[in-house]
């Protein structure tokens, strides 16, 4: 028997749904259109909209209960990380979906480059607000760089992927160590 991947993706599901556009399927609503095409082994988890909710939550949950269960902790073989890409919600997210992953598994951060300064919804320009949220520096340093600078690109277990994108990244991906494998460099 064949097992399936076990796939994450920690967002607002965009990137799920676009893989089932490429399927042919037309997603208005996620969860029904996945459910209706059969897709039963999907799992959501959703949070509010309350300022400091986020899908941390939900994750550090699903650690909990996988730590109690006393089995395997690792679940995921690809994770997507796409989430609010400010590092008060990215730095847990990733330390969580780090025990999260199985060995060998990819993880696969989105807007590695982004930041509140280049954003266009996000820049003080267009929205002042932001100056009340963040530092001038909070909001010119990309969150996303940050987190891996800070928590995958100095562990042993984790070794970046060459995803193509050259001397200006979008994306950044790291493959956990799995048995047999030689430390990352």
């Amino acid at each position: 028997m064949k097992l399936m991947p076990v796939l994450c993706e920690v967002g607002i599901g965009a990137t799920t749904s676009e893989i089932c556009r490429l399927l042919a399927s037309r997603l208005n609503d996620l969860k029904p259109e996945l459910d209706g095409l059969g897709f039963n082994n999907v799992v959501y988890h959703g949070n509010t909209q309350r300022k400091p909710d986020s899908c941390n939550w939900a994750l550090a949950q699903m650690l909990l209960t996988r730590r109690a269960a006393g089995g395997e902790v690792p679940l995921f073989d690809f994770v997507f990380l796409d989430g609010a890409h400010a590092f008060h919600h990215g730095a847990p997210a990733t330390l969580i979906l780090k025990e999260l992953l199985k060995p060998g598994g990819v993880i696969l951060f989105d807007d590695y480059d982004w930041s509140f300064a280049i954003s266009p919804t996000m820049n003080p320009a267009v929205f002042p607000a932001i100056l009340e949220a963040y530092s001038e520096e909070q909001i010119k340093t990309p969150h996303v760089r940050l987190i891996c600078d800070l928590f995958m690109d100095g562990d042993p277990e984790y070794r970046k992927l060459d995803i193509g994108y050259g001397p200006r990244e979008h994306r950044r991906a790291y493959r956990k160590r799995a048995p047999g494998d030689a430390a990352a460099a």
